[in-house]
């Protein structure tokens, strides 16, 4: 005896291949690790961002073998939240060492413009500052840091000059 065809359409094949089935893994815990990550940082926007990465450090390894599920997805978004705390108290620090830096330099009104330019800059811009000027990567450095090629790097850090020099013509405001 042959089944109807009708019969067969109606019924769901279980995902076959890795993707579909992190995919189907995906769609099932997404939802929870976001309301996870909300409720331990105060911004919604990095909340998103560190459910993103969860699933990004799920999907290295599901390739190997499916992780344990949801106790490995807080565990991994766990980790990456108290990345975000450290990463932020940095900046935090960084801040506070450029408003209030008693180096030998301190005096100089130019060092004291270029500080709070720096400040008043969008912060992607100031870390391509940063990680050029102050950290000294090369092109290659940079570009595998934010990846992407070593132009698209060299425009990024051509950006940041620009609205630099734009910020201090116009007495340190951004526009």
């Amino acid at each position: 005896m042959q089944p109807e065809l009708k019969l067969l359409e109606d019924t769901v094949r279980p995902p076959q291949t890795v993707e579909e089935r992190f995919s189907t893994f995906y769609k099932q815990h997404y939802w929870m690790v976001l309301r996870y990550a909300e409720r331990r940082i105060s911004s919604h926007e990095t909340a998103r961002d560190l459910a993103s990465e969860t699933f990004r450090v799920a999907w290295g390894k599901f390739a190997e073998a499916e992780p344990a599920g949801l106790a490995y997805l807080y565990q991994t978004c766990k980790n990456l939240i108290g990345n975000e705390y450290r990463r932020q108290l940095r900046v935090a620090a960084l801040e506070v060492k450029l408003r209030h830096c008693p180096d030998r330099s301190a005096g100089d009104e130019h060092s004291v413009q270029l500080r709070e330019a720096m400040l008043s800059m969008r912060e992607a811009e100031r870390e391509i500052l940063y990680l050029t000027y102050w950290e000294e990567l090369s092109a290659q450095q940079l570009a595998k840091l934010l990846g992407c090629s070593q132009e698209a790097a060299w425009a990024r850090v051509s950006r940041a000059r620009k609205s630099l020099k734009h910020i201090l013509r116009n007495g340190g405001h951004h526009v």
